[in-house]
């Protein structure tokens, strides 16, 4: 199966397998734009219709985002007359602006676009994202003429359509066509993945086969749909998907085994099933620490309560997390958000110390944070040393000169001594 496909089905994947009537589709209307702040780059106030705008809907906590993020600031490089907006939605925590500002230093040009945080109300996830029955992210609406041209997942099909719209020579019932038929694939994969009758799939599959024939690709790129190629997709990722809630939930060793199993008959061969797995205890120690770590910024704020926290620090400590993004977030909450009124420098320092050494000691945002946790901790010698290393590892320039400022200090600081 050719590519855009599988991009496709991982992007399905991530959807329920409950379906809504949306309302928003391919030839609408694009929905206004209403955001609580524009975070990078200027703000747009509207959709012009002389102009054409990728709107993507994103978060930080989201990891296919992230993977996408790159590819968005290549097209947007390539595309250089149309407008990229990113929209931080379903954002988690207490500080949300926070979090996604922090996120954006550590991107720096690779996320090189505009990006805004979604109304207090939700109007952009409920008015664009759920108008169009698009449950996962990251998900994109290609406007043109101030209409609805195309949505989908960033990494398959938008580079397509974006070429066929700036050469003119995109086509609108085409892409209504083609909406129609994706709709209908979708539609065809949530059925495969509940186990529906195989000899009715397969009949179904090759009506779409016929339909994927006639209007020249369901994919933007041509590929061919292939229904049995779909099939064998469906059950490995069906049993790949019970196989990973049963690791995340922590089941029994001959429960896992079990799942691991079914999932080994259906897999292609060259899959890592060791690394699999630890990856996925990997995740389950990261949502862990996310939950962990809401209830402690609780408990160390304005009403908070020491002693429980104390007791969530040292779980947070204990759970020996790999996930160094999350580690750097946890310990720069502790030493800047405002909301938390008693900083407990020690967990700080060391949740720090751990994302540099997950990061493999070469991030510039895990060794500045880690460098602002000693200082503040008094190890003002060891601050310059690791504040050094953050500059000579920054390739973002703005960046650059924000953790130049911080090294100052720090050198201003032991002069002083």
């Amino acid at each position: 199966m050719k590519k855009s496909f599988i991009l496709a089905l991982a992007a399905l994947a991530a959807l329920t397998l409950t379906t809504t009537a949306g309302t928003l589709s391919v030839g609408d209307p694009a929905p206004e734009l209403k955001v609580a702040k524009w975070v990078k780059g200027d703000a747009v106030a509207s959709l012009d219709p002389n102009k054409i705008y990728v709107v993507e809907f994103w978060a930080t906590w989201c990891g296919p985002c992230r993977a996408s993020i790159p590819h968005l600031t290549e097209l947007a490089h390539k595309f250089k007359d149309v407008t990229f907006i990113g929209m931080d939605v379903w954002e988690n925590g207490a500080d949300k602006e926070g979090t996604v500002t922090k996120f954006l230093k550590q991107m720096g040009d690779k996320m090189d676009y505009h990006v805004a945080m979604d109304a207090e109300d939700a109007f952009m996830a409920d008015n664009w994202m759920k108008a169009a029955d698009q449950n996962g992210i990251p998900a994109a609406f290609l406007v043109q003429n101030g209409k609805i041209a195309w949505i989908g997942h960033p990494m398959s099909g938008l580079e397509e359509s974006l070429g066929e719209v700036v050469a003119g020579k995109f086509d609108v019932e085409k892409a209504k066509q083609r909406s129609a038929a994706e709709n209908k694939v979708k539609a065809f994969y949530q059925k495969a993945m509940k186990g529906g009758d195989e000899a009715e799939l397969l009949k179904e599959g090759k009506e779409l086969e016929a339909l994927d024939q006639k209007i020249g690709g369901i994919s933007p790129g041509g590929e061919k749909f292939n229904a049995e190629e779909v099939l064998k997709q469906v059950k490995f990722q069906a049993a790949m998907q019970a196989y990973q809630k049963a690791v995340i939930a922590g089941k029994d060793d001959a429960e896992t085994a079990r799942l691991e199993a079914a999932a080994k008959a259906v897999a292609p061969k060259e899959m890592d099933f060791a690394a699999i797995k630890t990856r996925l205890q990997q995740f389950q120690n990261s949502q862990k620490a996310q939950a962990i770590f809401q209830k402690y910024t609780q408990a160390v704020g304005e009403n908070g309560d020491k002693e429980k926290a104390a007791e969530l620090g040292k779980q947070l400590g204990d759970l020996n997390l790999k996930d160094a993004q999350s580690l750097n977030e946890f310990a720069w909450a502790i030493l800047t958000d405002e909301n938390i009124k008693q900083r407990d420098l020690p967990l700080a320092l060391k949740l720090a110390k751990a994302a540099v050494d997950a990061s493999g000691g070469k991030a510039a945002a895990m060794l500045d944070t880690y460098a602002r946790a000693l200082f503040d901790s008094g190890k003002v010698a060891d601050a310059i040393e690791q504040q050094k290393k953050a500059v000579a590892a920054c390739e973002d320039d703005a960046e650059k000169t924000e953790l130049e400022a911080a090294l100052k200090k720090y050198q201003a600081a032991a002069a002083a001594k």
